[in-house]
Order: C-alpha cells, then sequence, then structure tokens
C-alpha cells in the first residue's frame, strides 16, 4: 500500500500515516525497511521529509501486483482502489480522509460513503435520496 500511494507523488510520513490509517512509529519502520532495499528515496524539505519511489520500474512491479489482484480475486478497479488507496472524500464537504478515520459510514445506493463528523452524516441523511447518487 506504501508503494502504491508514492507511486504518482511525493509524501510526507504524516500525510501517509493518515492516508493508511497507520501510527507514524509502525509506518516509519516500514518506511525504514523500504529504504534498505532502495524501494524507496527520502528528500528533506525544511522540517518535513518527503518520500517517492526510488524508480520507475517499482511503478511497473506495483501496478502487476494491482493487475494480479484484479485477476486473481475478483476484485473490481474501484474495490480494489478502496482496499489499496483507502482515501476517501466525504460527499457533503468534500474534506478527503482516510476510510478507517472516518467518523462514520452509511451505504445508500449500493456505494458506502463516508463522513469527517456528525454533521456532515446528518445533513447527508437528510438528503433526498435520488440526490446522493448523483452528489457523490
Amino acid at each position: 500500500e506504501i508503494l502504491h500511494l508514492l507511486k504518482k507523488r511525493h509524501l510526507s510520513v504524516n500525510d501517509m500515516a493518515a492516508m493508511l490509517g497507520m501510527n507514524q512509529p509502525n509506518l516509519s519502520q516500514h518506511l525504514t525497511m523500504l529504504r534498505q532495499y532502495k524501494l524507496v528515496e527520502v528528500r528533506r524539505h525544511r522540517q518535513k521529509a518527503y518520500y517517492f519511489l526510488a524508480d520507475n520500474k517499482i511503478t511497473k512491479a506495483v501496478d502487476m501486483v494491482y493487475q494480479f489482484l484484479q485477476e486473481h480475486h475478483g476484485l473490481e478497479a474501484q474495490a480494489l482502489d478502496e482496499l489499496m488507496f483507502p482515501i476517501v472524500k466525504d460527499p457533503v464537504c468534500g474534506m478527503r480522509l482516510s476510510a478507517v478515520e472516518a467518523f462514520d459510514s452509511v451505504k445508500a445506493g449500493g456505494r458506502v460513503y463516508y463522513f469527517c463528523a456528525s454533521g456532515c452524516l446528518h445533513k447527508f441523511k437528510a438528503l433526498p435520496s435520488r440526490l446522493k447518487t448523483v452528489k457523490a
């Protein structure tokens, strides 16, 4: 999941921890191992360290694993994205957050919607059901 997150961007430990729903010390251990095997590199900018993939070939490997999971486990692209890249968007306020850190979730219209706080959840529940499928 870490390699998937870094596929197209540079991210700080704090950003990745929030996205993955992991605590920072645990994530740092994983990043240390990935650095030891030269899969990721780090670049410091002021007080923050930003991680990125060390080589574009790693992107191809991540894509191959992604494709394998789709083919062999019958996961659709959207379901796999949610599994591998658990960042969701609150349909009411638009805030991006980690699915595991969401305040609550609701299944409506065959989809799961995640909310940052109770206010957004209440506003969503007040929407007519025909708007819920359009809003997200």
